[in-house]
């Protein structure tokens, strides 16, 4: 059941020039939510009447965890708010992540603002996990998948932070073995990744990043297009609603 709440901002702290960590206080949306679904979070300024969807990183107990990037008004108003401040919130939305079945091998794989969410899913998983970081410069939040006992591989398109490259080609270079894939980031590295996956015939699930407006699904305007195996037809679904996360054999990369 989705929650609309006012949650209390334990505290926040900027970890690179323009990407903010925040944790917020929200027992409700905390005991109910799962990997890979997000938080639609209302700017104070209430004359900003659209909502930011923003990805759930981790969660604790009573408060639940969310790194976003400043790119317009209302994120710069979600960076000045302070400890003890508070924020609206609806959530938990959407449909995350299926865990694995115990005694499988996982492989994760983040881009940009798409390593966040994977954050609570390598916590969460059972077994082995291998976890495959990418970055356009510096790298960022990295520290804490290795808190959680995870191997993790880090690429930089810059070299300025573990392997140079993409961290599909860095995934290429070490071919871990795997049952199932997990990933989100840019759509671009996306398909690449569903595309490497289904070449090797490991399913995979992607996180898919789209524009949103209301969150939960009334205006079809973060539709996706969606070809079901076996089915000549194609079809349009919501990412908040029947998403973020998809099958990766499922999504029409191209169409």
């Amino acid at each position: 059941m989705n929650t609309y709440c006012k949650a209390t901002i334990r505290n926040q702290k900027e970890l690179m020039p323009g990407i903010w960590k925040m944790e917020l206080e929200a027992p409700e949306i905390a005991h109910s939510a799962r990997p890979g679904q997000f938080i639609q979070m209302y700017p104070p300024d209430e004359r900003n009447l659209l909502a930011r969807p923003i990805s759930l990183a981790a969660i604790h107990g009573e408060s639940v965890e969310v790194v976003y990037r400043v790119v317009g008004n209302g994120t710069e108003q979600f960076s000045r708010l302070r400890d003890n401040d508070t924020v609206r919130l609806m959530g938990p939305l959407g449909n995350g992540f299926t865990l694995p079945e115990a005694g499988e091998r996982s492989v994760i794989i983040g881009g940009g603002l798409g390593i966040p969410p994977l954050l609570e899913l390598s916590k969460r998983i059972p077994g082995e996990a291998e976890v495959f970081l990418g970055y356009a410069d510096a790298p960022f939040m990295d520290g804490d998948f290795q808190g959680h006992g995870r191997k993790v591989h880090v690429a930089s398109q810059t070299g300025n932070g573990g392997f140079c490259g993409t961290v599909l080609e860095l995934v290429e270079d070490i071919a871990p073995l795997a049952d199932r894939i997990y990933a989100c980031g840019p759509r671009q590295m996306l398909q690449a990744v569903a595309e490497w996956a289904e070449r090797q015939g490991i399913p995979a699930q992607v996180s898919m990043e789209e524009r949103m407006a209301c969150g939960i699904g009334a205006c079809l305007g973060c539709a996706v297009k969606i070809q079901k195996p076996g089915e000549k037809d194609w079809q349009y679904l919501r990412v908040c609603r029947d998403g973020p996360v998809f099958s990766g054999r499922e999504v029409v990369w191209n169409g």
